[in-house]
Protein backbone atom coordinates (compact mmCIF):
# COMPACT_ATOMS: atom_id res chain seq x y z
CA UNK A 1 0.00 0.00 0.00
CA UNK A 2 1.61 3.24 -0.94
CA UNK A 3 0.01 6.81 -0.99
CA UNK A 4 -0.57 8.32 -4.21
CA UNK A 5 -1.94 11.32 -3.01
CA UNK A 6 -2.62 13.96 -0.28
CA UNK A 7 -5.50 16.50 -0.65
CA UNK A 8 -5.87 19.33 2.22
CA UNK A 9 -8.79 21.47 2.56
CA UNK A 10 -8.77 24.52 5.18
CA UNK A 11 -6.86 22.31 7.50
CA UNK A 12 -4.19 24.42 9.50
CA UNK A 13 -1.99 26.57 7.00
CA UNK A 14 -3.89 25.14 4.34
CA UNK A 15 -6.78 27.67 2.69
CA UNK A 16 -8.61 25.98 0.31
CA UNK A 17 -7.97 22.86 -1.29
CA UNK A 18 -4.48 21.61 -1.59
CA UNK A 19 -3.62 18.74 -3.72
CA UNK A 20 -0.33 16.76 -3.54
CA UNK A 21 0.39 14.22 -5.66
CA UNK A 22 2.91 11.93 -4.27
CA UNK A 23 2.43 8.49 -6.86
CA UNK A 24 3.59 5.77 -4.43
CA UNK A 25 7.31 7.80 -4.43
CA UNK A 26 8.61 9.00 -1.41
CA UNK A 27 8.51 12.40 -0.65
CA UNK A 28 10.67 15.76 0.71
CA UNK A 29 9.30 18.40 2.26
CA UNK A 30 11.22 21.63 2.32
CA UNK A 31 10.55 25.36 2.60
CA UNK A 32 10.33 28.61 4.77
CA UNK A 33 9.00 28.81 8.24
CA UNK A 34 5.05 29.29 7.86
CA UNK A 35 4.84 27.58 4.41
CA UNK A 36 3.06 24.48 5.74
CA UNK A 37 5.49 21.51 6.48
CA UNK A 38 4.24 21.43 9.96
CA UNK A 39 0.92 21.08 8.82
CA UNK A 40 1.07 18.66 6.36
CA UNK A 41 2.99 16.05 8.72
CA UNK A 42 -0.28 17.14 11.50
CA UNK A 43 -2.89 16.74 8.52
CA UNK A 44 -1.49 13.07 7.45
CA UNK A 45 -0.87 12.14 11.38
CA UNK A 46 -4.88 13.40 11.89
CA UNK A 47 -5.72 11.54 9.26
CA UNK A 48 -4.40 8.17 10.67
CA UNK A 49 -5.15 9.08 14.34
CA UNK A 50 -8.31 9.11 13.43
CA UNK A 51 -9.25 5.42 12.70
CA UNK A 52 -8.57 5.10 16.76
CA UNK A 53 -9.59 8.04 18.20
CA UNK A 54 -11.72 11.12 18.02
CA UNK A 55 -10.13 13.81 16.67
CA UNK A 56 -11.98 17.54 16.08
CA UNK A 57 -11.27 18.94 12.81
CA UNK A 58 -13.52 21.99 14.08
CA UNK A 59 -10.69 23.07 16.17
CA UNK A 60 -7.99 22.62 13.34
CA UNK A 61 -9.76 24.79 10.43
CA UNK A 62 -7.81 27.42 9.51
CA UNK A 63 -8.66 30.56 11.30
CA UNK A 64 -9.23 32.48 8.03
CA UNK A 65 -12.26 30.47 6.07
CA UNK A 66 -15.08 32.29 5.30
CA UNK A 67 -18.22 31.63 6.86
CA UNK A 68 -20.00 29.79 4.19
CA UNK A 69 -17.52 27.94 4.22
CA UNK A 70 -16.58 26.51 7.94
CA UNK A 71 -16.71 23.01 8.75
CA UNK A 72 -15.27 22.09 5.14
CA UNK A 73 -12.27 20.85 6.51
CA UNK A 74 -11.13 17.60 5.18
CA UNK A 75 -8.20 15.40 5.06
CA UNK A 76 -8.66 13.14 1.59
CA UNK A 77 -5.41 10.01 1.30
CA UNK A 78 -5.46 7.81 -2.03
CA UNK A 79 -3.61 4.91 -1.58
CA UNK A 80 -2.52 2.32 -4.36
CA UNK A 81 -3.61 -1.42 -2.51
CA UNK A 82 0.14 -3.42 -4.27
CA UNK A 83 3.38 -2.93 -2.98
CA UNK A 84 4.80 -1.28 -6.40
CA UNK A 85 1.85 1.50 -5.96
CA UNK A 86 -0.08 0.01 -9.01
CA UNK A 87 -3.16 -1.34 -9.58
CA UNK A 88 -6.50 -0.64 -7.76
CA UNK A 89 -6.57 2.07 -5.47
CA UNK A 90 -9.02 3.31 -2.68
CA UNK A 91 -9.52 6.94 -1.35
CA UNK A 92 -9.96 7.44 2.61
CA UNK A 93 -11.84 10.73 3.38
CA UNK A 94 -11.64 12.35 6.92
CA UNK A 95 -14.00 14.96 7.46
CA UNK A 96 -16.56 16.61 9.98
CA UNK A 97 -19.14 15.25 7.77
CA UNK A 98 -17.13 11.71 7.17
CA UNK A 99 -14.62 9.47 8.49
CA UNK A 100 -13.47 6.39 6.16
CA UNK A 101 -10.67 5.79 8.29
CA UNK A 102 -13.12 3.45 10.80
CA UNK A 103 -14.80 1.16 8.77
CA UNK A 104 -16.02 -1.78 10.21
CA UNK A 105 -15.18 -3.89 7.55
CA UNK A 106 -11.72 -2.03 6.46
CA UNK A 107 -9.04 -2.27 9.19
CA UNK A 108 -6.53 -0.65 6.69
CA UNK A 109 -6.01 2.60 8.32
CA UNK A 110 -5.67 1.21 11.63
CA UNK A 111 -3.33 -1.17 10.46
CA UNK A 112 -0.93 1.47 8.78
CA UNK A 113 -1.42 3.64 12.56
CA UNK A 114 0.54 1.02 14.38
CA UNK A 115 3.10 1.11 11.62
CA UNK A 116 3.43 5.14 11.28
CA UNK A 117 7.69 4.81 11.37
CA UNK A 118 7.14 7.15 8.31
CA UNK A 119 5.40 9.39 10.98
CA UNK A 120 8.52 9.99 12.93
CA UNK A 121 9.18 13.89 13.29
Amino acid sequence: MKIQSIEITNYKAFLGTYLIKVDGKNLFIYGENGSGKSSLYYALKDFFQSSIENIDLHELENIFVSEEKKGTTAINVKFSSDKHGKGKTRNYEFSPSRNDTREADDTTIRDANKLKSFLTY
